[in-house]
Formats: structure tokens, C-alpha cells, sequence
């Protein structure tokens, strides 16, 4: 009785599935498939690199090259300049207090376009429920995140972050030399581990001399 109940099962999915095939959103489906595996950025992104790159220095140019160094030369007068105002100071300062307290500046932000959202809403005329819960949940959420004090560092030993950063970041790459070195000597591991089987042939050769001794 299972048995029978099964190959019915089976059976209808199978004509379940043809008949979505047959159907015309199936058709359209297939269409949609094939246009987009035929499409120049589908090809693009699944093909394989080509292994013989070249690579053009554009400062030899001569029709980027021109730019590049006019570039160059309008940064190089320009960057020493920028270092020494108040702009990079700032910047520095900012950076500094970021990862002292990442999280307190997370959450100033988040209170801010809070606040924001529900003084333009109200300005507006277009503070509804909706916009009012938004604005309210980000406030609440920017206050809560103020209570973090910790800094990055501190931050950064935490288990989430531990398992964030690992799932962000990207493989290491393998050990060229270490590859190479086993592809070519693949024996030499093996012969530098020792067996069980030498401490027995050395006491049988022991045996061996004490008895013909």
C-alpha cells in the first residue's frame, strides 16, 4: 500500500511539473533563462580569466599619459597643503574618536537622522503613523546604542564581530612555495616519518647477532 501511494506521489508530481512546463509561464520562464545565459554580462561574469593579461602602464600614453602626470604634479603640491589644515585635523580627530567609541558613533548618527526624519515629517505636514514609528524607533535605537563605550579594539575581540569579520573577509591564499616543494618531492614528507615497523626490525637484528654470537 506505501509503495502504490508513493509511485502515485511520484507520478503526479511528474505530470504536475510537465504540465508547468507546457504551461505559458513555463515558456516564458525558458525564455527569460536563455536570454539572460545568452546575455554579454552573464558571459562576462561566468567566464574564466584568461591567464595571458597584459598590463599597460597608462603614464606611457600618449594620450592618458599627459593627464596622469598633470595629475601627479597638482597632487604632490596639493597633499602637503591639505595635511596641515584645519579639514585633515578634523578628519583625524573624527577617526580617533570613531574607534574609541565605534558603537557611541553609530548610535549619534542613527539619533540624528531620527530626529531629522520626524522634524522634516512635521514641517512637512506628513508626520503620519508610519514616518512616527520610524522616527521614534531610530531615536530609541541611536539612545541605546550611546551606552557603548567600548572601543574598536575592545570590539573587535567580541564573538560577533570575531564571527563577522571572518565571514567577511576574504581566503588566504595558499603557500606557493609549500605546493610546489610537495608537488615536486612528493615522498620526502613520508621519509622523514617514522614507522612502526622500524623498532621491530631493529630488535629482530638484535635477536639475530645475539644468536649467531
Amino acid at each position: 500500500m506505501g509503495d502504490e501511494t508513493g509511485v502515485d506521489g511520484s507520478r503526479a508530481r511528474d505530470r504536475a511539473r510537465a504540465a508547468v512546463r507546457t504551461s505559458r509561464l513555463g515558456r516564458l520562464w525558458d525564455r527569460a533563462t536563455d536570454a539572460v545565459r545568452d546575455s554579454f554580462l552573464y558571459r562576462w561574469l561566468t567566464a574564466e580569466p584568461d591567464p595571458d593579461v597584459i598590463v599597460i602602464d597608462l603614464r606611457e600614453t600618449w594620450t592618458v599619459g599627459p593627464f596622469i602626470r598633470l595629475l601627479d604634479a597638482v597632487l604632490d603640491r596639493l597633499l602637503p597643503a591639505l595635511d596641515d589644515s584645519r579639514l585633515a585635523t578634523a578628519a583625524r580627530a573624527a577617526a580617533r574618536y570613531t574607534l574609541a567609541a565605534p558603537v557611541v558613533v553609530g548610535g549619534l548618527a542613527i539619533l540624528v537622522t531620527g530626529l531629522g526624519l520626524g522634524l522634516a515629517s512635521v514641517a512637512g505636514g506628513t508626520l503620519g503613523t508610519t514616518r512616527l514609528g520610524v522616527a521614534a524607533g531610530l531615536v530609541a535605537a541611536g539612545a541605546v546604542a550611546t551606552r557603548e563605550r567600548r572601543s574598536w579594539a575592545e570590539l573587535r575581540e567580541t564573538r560577533p564581530v570575531e564571527l563577522l569579520v571572518a565571514a567577511l573577509e576574504p581566503p588566504e591564499p595558499p603557500d606557493a612555495d609549500a605546493s610546489e616543494a610537495d608537488a615536486a618531492d612528493p615522498d620526502a614528507s613520508d621519509s622523514d616519518v617514522p614507522t612502526a615497523e622500524a623498532p621491530e626490525a631493529e630488535r629482530s637484528g638484535d635477536d639475530r647477532s645475539r644468536t649467531d654470537g
